[in-house]
């Protein structure tokens, strides 16, 4: 009875939401005949008739005929249907399906019904069939798909999305402003965007950003992930450094030492109000390592100590102090560190608590091979947590948590990155699904 009232309602509102956006202009052909055909597809349903499914259905026949070409001439048809939905058989539901399929080609349209269009029938396919192929429908049939336990279709859609962004910037790439070059960046990328990363880094080479307005977290995105994969040319992110507010101080401080200017980048970490060491850890590794080459042993020593010496990444910046100062005893003793903690994450960053809510990142020491993960849900509903497991920015496993997931990863020898991210981290009722790393 409760589901009965739901679907009640929620057909109603669709029907509502159609007519607001399908407005009906004055009909083609005979107007007052169209008129008075359409009426009676609005009102056929609302009657105890018994013969009211087939006058619904001839009346709508009778419209289309006189406006064959125009997607919205079914929309009296459409919105009748979805009123109606609970009382309709499986043929008339199709019949109704197939009316709205013209109207989904609209981004706004789809926008708004999609869905509700899915609460209503559970199905994708007329989604996948009829969506308008545009990077924010896309990016929502992903995230709907995902969160409601389809997800081989998340992983359809999220194959697209990707491929609608590169095509996006291989049409536009001469004509887009920086502005726009930057909204293309994933957050996060992965190493299937770096193709598209690679081809906005070449044009901000040929135009720099400038003082115009630009996405702060996609320039973060965009600075972080081509100073993981050493990624060329830079220059065209330089004016990043005099512009507060372009992009987040820690990446602004990192792109400043790759660029060369330690002075610079202790201006940007001074000033910055940003205290959180988790989102610093990265510079403080690598200006850890800037001030070895240095030879400033006390500097190292004291980013060291903020980057935290139990991760992975610390220990082997550690290491190589130790070999640049010539105490090769000590450089052992610390390599011996990594390798009596191969393949482990010392610390996570990221997580809430003990569990992982969005994400979660750390860095380990691997001597080559198999690196598992056993991942087990804590929190969720019906549907399964979704994790993805990164190496290096790399998709190395994904599939549900439920219960558990061992992700398996293929490593080679030295430090990796390692992120473990929930595709569907709120379920319906806007929970927090979380999962543990065992």
């Amino acid at each position: 009875m409760r589901e009965r009232i739901f679907l009640s309602v929620l057909s109603a509102a669709m029907a509502a939401a159609l007519a607001l956006f399908v407005a009906d202009p004055q009909p083609a052909g005979k107007p007052a005949t169209k008129a008075a055909f359409e009426k009676v597809v609005e009102q056929a349903l609302d009657s105890s008739a018994p013969t009211r499914f087939e006058l619904w259905h001839a009346a709508h026949e009778q419209v289309m005929r006189l406006d064959p070409n125009r997607p919205a001439a079914s929309s009296p048809f459409v919105r009748s249907g979805l009123f109606h939905w609970y009382e309709l058989n499986a043929t008339d539901r199709r019949s109704v399906i197939l009316a709205i399929e013209p109207l989904l080609h609209d981004g706004a349209f789809f926008d708004a019904m999609a869905q509700p269009l899915y609460q209503l029938t559970g199905d994708f396919t007329i989604l996948r069939r009829a969506n308008p192929g545009t990077e924010g429908v896309l990016w929502k049939l992903a995230s709907m798909a995902v969160m409601n336990g389809h997800f081989d279709d998340y992983r359809l859609f999220r194959g697209q999305l990707r491929r609608r962004r590169m095509s996006t910037f291989e049409s536009t790439r001469r004509s887009a402003t920086q502005a726009e070059l930057i909204a293309l960046v994933p957050i996060p990328s992965t190493m299937a965007d770096k193709p598209l990363l690679q081809g906005i880094l070449d044009e901000l080479h040929l135009r720099p950003i400038d003082h115009g307005k630009s996405d702060p977290a996609g320039m973060a995105e965009l600075i972080d992930f081509a100073l993981d994969h050493d990624m060329q040319p830079l220059d065209g992110l330089e004016p990043a450094l005099s512009i507060a507010g372009a992009a987040g101080d820690p990446q602004r401080a990192r792109l400043a030492l790759r660029l060369g200017d330690l002075e610079r980048a202790a201006d940007i970490e001074g000033e910055s109000p940003l205290s959180d060491p988790a989102q610093w850890h990265r510079y403080y590794v690598e200006r850890a390592v800037a001030e070895m080459r240095r030879h400033e042993s006390l500097r190292t020593l004291q980013y060291l100590q903020k980057a935290g010496e139990r991760t992975a990444d610390a220990i082997a910046a550690s290491e190589e102090m130790q070999r640049a100062v010539g105490n090769t005893a000590e450089a052992a003793a610390v390599h011996a560190t990594l390798v009596a903690h191969a393949n482990k994450v010392e610390q996570w960053f990221g997580k809430c608590g003990d569990d992982v809510c969005n994400g979660a990142r750390g860095s380990l020491w691997s001597e080559g091979g198999p690196f598992t993960l056993k991942l087990a849900t804590v929190q969720s509903d019906e549907v399964p947590p979704y994790a993805e497991l990164y190496a290096d920015d790399a998709l190395a496993a994904e599939g549900p948590v439920s219960p558990s997931l061992v992700a398996r990863a293929e490593l080679l020898r030295g430090i990796h990155r390692i992120d473990v991210r929930l595709a569907n981290p709120m379920t319906r009722n806007a929970i927090h699904r979380r999962i543990r790393i065992e």
